[in-house]
């Protein structure tokens, strides 16, 4: 059975490595948020830094 799709949110695909990803989802459980919060997260920050850049 399919995820409900919140809301206003997209899906992104990308290719990571396996061990990464395994980590990363660790960590994310290990500080209660999901992965989808953090990436969130990630993106936005590296959008802002792309920003200061130019």
């Amino acid at each position: 059975m399919p995820t409900k799709k919140p809301k206003g949110m997209v899906e992104l695909n990308g290719y990571i490595p396996k061990e990464t990803k395994r980590e990363f989802k660790l960590a994310c459980t290990a500080i209660d948020r999901t992965m989808s919060d953090v990436l969130t997260e990630l993106v936005e920050n590296w959008l802002e830094e792309q920003k200061k850049k130019k």
